[in-house]
């Protein structure tokens, strides 16, 4: 293929550029198939992914400073092999410069290499850390440059550690030699003129070849101009992706729902407490959705205990009262079950008909509710993923409502909105999600926040006890247990292994039954069937178990108002966010409510972090944003399952300002030019097509 030597002007040139770009990492020299199938597991698989694997960092070969790396040269003059205090061999060679002698010490070494390859009165340049050995300036096993080699800069690359250095730098100089000239300019002028930024061409080759110390350090700090412009790329395509899905959203024709005076009055009379102002505002929000054409996509948010089930509720009678069904998913069965009992009571002296679908439902009750679903006798269908799983139709599916919707795959949301005519949607959450966050994994959606508890609710005392006190922490337990109320006791799955699962499970139950000696003590692991698992909450529920000891923290998802402690062991091996979920589950009445958090002896720095967090705030999305910037950006729930590409230059959390930018240059172009048909915009509409479509098509699908 000949050489491409200029922009791509069209869309032949546009393929053969890309074509180029696309050729295996493998056509470059130095890389065969052991290195090739290393850098593949890195993300390093095709000429443009070396072109865009920057440097993390240079080696600078300047003049030395005493305990830095630096180059110092000489003329050779002599070596010996001298032994150390301890009886070890060390080859020292000395050199002259122009400041008096300094030496090179190699430890480990084969004869007299490599001072057997030193020429007597030649000029030498070694790159070490320099330190003082026997009152001389020492190089401690020096790497030796070449004379044109001193005061440049060289790039170090993340790459597998089998791999040289050497041998990535000479394929990565091939790539952008040859393959730099292929790279199509991936921002539109507007936008370059706007921030500053380089062009993508002059940006690519800053970030491997700073020339200058200052470059570096402005790459370093990820705040020079040809850094930042990959910071926003990233973000804007994003957004820009996301924004047309939610155009689309708007233009897909939906159910216009009816919903007047004589519903909201039949609401009010079922209702058994009044709305929360942020219920209100958020139902508000809902319904003004509902009454509209196009199709609803919200997300709901709130802490647990906030009320959102309710407004959910409320939201799926307005779609039934218009002749439609309604689904609502639940991320387990217990929650799956739960959502079916609380649906039954507060629809109790209502005509509405509800049908629970999960996995555990035996086959002749399932093809019961399937013939039901399908001819439209039942309003609420209430379930699992089994029901996407299942040949399911639907009469009029009219509402979705997905209940924790992390927990679901970006494609099992989509068979969910395909399973009616554009039904409106609404997502519910009880992690609070950061600002940030929300905007880059639900930028497509629109959002309600309920932040407000219903009234008497009683703030959640929490406190911490080491390892060593666990004592203390089941006698304060053993207090409220003889008030007649119940416990949870929750601890870490520590191994993937069942059978360690149950051991482990079995030795802190036998321990708490004793200490408990009393009380009647449960256990809930990941073996036990549907059926033991409903038995067990149950009893736990009716007061029959006073205390519940679970292995498997999502199946703890029951609401016992009567449950008023909730005890932690290992606290530390939690995230904030499900911690703060855990202490959800008690705090559900008027009764004081207590969470206790045991931390281990080797507890990190990052758990202390968690754990104090812990004591000092109640707010969920205080604690998501600290929890965020602890675990950082890519461990963050549902980050890595979202359907999202993972930024490889953009973090949410130091760039927010960037995001927030992009977000809105994106809603601008588009508002101007929503089908990106401009001519300024084409590199816009060119880019998605070639970078970001498989990223794109179910970005933010619900």
């Amino acid at each position: 293929m000949e050489k491409y030597t200029g922009e791509p002007h069209n869309a032949v040139e546009t393929e053969a550029a890309l074509s180029f770009l696309k050729k295996s990492v493998k056509s470059l020299p130095g890389i065969g198939d052991k290195f090739y199938n290393s850098l593949q597991k890195m993300g390093i698989s095709t000429v443009r992914d070396v072109i865009y694997s920057f440097p993390y960092r240079f080696d600078m070969f300047k003049s030395p400073v005493y305990g830095e790396k630096g180059v110092i040269g000489g003329v050779y003059e002599n070596h010996g092999i001298i032994k150390t205090r301890n009886g070890k061999r060390m080859l020292k060679a000395v050199f002259r410069s122009e400041n008096g002698f300094f030496s090179a010490v190699w430890l480990h070494f084969k004869g007299d290499y490599p001072a057997n390859t030193l020429k007597k009165g030649e000029t030498y340049y070694l790159y070490g850390t320099v330190s003082k050995n026997d009152g001389m300036p020492s190089v401690f096993h020096p790497e030796f440059l070449k004379p044109e080699e001193v005061g440049a800069l060289r790039p170090v690359y993340s790459i597998p550690g089998a791999m040289p250095q050497s041998v990535y730098r000479k394929a990565a100089e091939t790539a952008l030699k040859t393959g730099l000239a292929y790279v199509p300019e991936t921002l539109p002028d507007k936008i370059l003129e706007k921030y500053k930024f380089p062009g993508i061409k002059d940006a690519i080759t800053t970030l491997h070849r700073p020339e200058t110390e200052a470059n570096v350090s402005g790459i370093i700090s990820r705040t020079h101009p040809a850094y930042k412009r990959f910071i926003y790329e990233e973000f804007f395509y994003l957004q820009t992706a996301m924004e047309i899905r939610r155009r689309s959203y708007s233009a897909a024709e939906g159910i216009k729902f009816r919903i007047d005076k004589d519903f909201l009055n039949k609401i009010k009379d079922i209702m058994p407490f009044r709305l929360t102002s942020a219920q209100r505002r958020a139902l508000v929000d809902i319904f003004n959705d509902m009454m509209s054409p196009a199709q609803m996509n919200r997300l709901v948010q709130g802490d647990v205990g906030s009320g959102k089930t309710i407004i959910a509720f409320i939201a799926g009678a307005a779609a039934v009262d218009n002749g439609y069904q309604v689904i609502i998913i639940a991320p387990t069965e217990v929650l799956a079950e739960q959502h079916f009992g609380n649906l039954q009571k507060f629809f109790r002296n209502s005509p509405y008909s509800a049908c629970l679908m999960t996995g555990s439902v035996n086959k002749k009750d399932k093809a019961e509710a399937r013939n039901l679903i399908a001819s439209g006798a039942v309003n609420f269908i209430v379930g699992t993923h089994a029901v996407l799983e299942e040949n399911v139709e639907f009469f009029n599916l009219g509402l979705v409502i997905v209940d924790e919707q992390h927990r679901f795959g970006v494609r099992q949301r989509k068979a969910l909105m395909d399973k009616g005519p554009a039904p409106d949607v609404i997502l519910m959450t009880a992690t609070p999600i950061p600002r940030t966050l929300a905007m880059t994994v639900y930028g497509d959606l629109d959002v309600s926040v309920i932040d407000e508890m219903p009234p008497g609710r009683i703030a959640c005392i929490t406190k911490s006890y080491p390892a060593e006190k666990l004592n203390d922490a089941l006698k304060f337990v053993e207090e409220i247990l003889e008030k007649g109320q119940r416990a949870y006791f929750i601890y870490p799955l520590i191994d993937e292994s069942d059978k360690l699962e149950l051991k482990a499970a079995t030795k802190s139950f036998d321990y708490i039954k004793r200490f408990f000696k009393n009380k009647n003590v449960g256990l809930l692991h990941g073996k036990m069937k549907g059926e033991e698992k409903k038995i067990l909450l149950d009893g736990f529920k009716n007061g029959s178990i006073d205390v519940l000891v679970s292995t498997t923290v999502v199946e703890v998802g029951v609401d016992v108002p009567e449950a008023t402690v909730i005890l932690i062991e290992n606290a530390e091996r939690f995230g904030l966010s499900q911690l703060h979920q855990l202490r959800g589950r008690v705090g559900r009445s008027s009764l004081q409510s207590y969470c206790i958090l045991v931390t281990s002896q080797d507890i990190t720095e990052n758990g202390r972090s968690r754990i104090s967090a812990m004591l000092k705030y109640t707010d969920g999305f205080k604690l998501a944003e600290i929890d965020l910037e602890i675990r950082g950006q890519g461990d963050f729930f549902g980050t890595r399952q979202s359907g999202l590409p993972e930024f490889k230059f953009a973090n949410i959390i130091t760039d927010a300002k960037i995001l927030q930018a992009a977000q809105k240059d994106a809603k601008e172009i588009l508002s101007c030019d929503p089908e990106l048909e401009k001519e300024e915009n084409k590199i816009i509409k060119n880019t998605l097509s070639a970078h970001y479509s498989g990223g794109a098509s179910y970005l933010g699908v619900g």
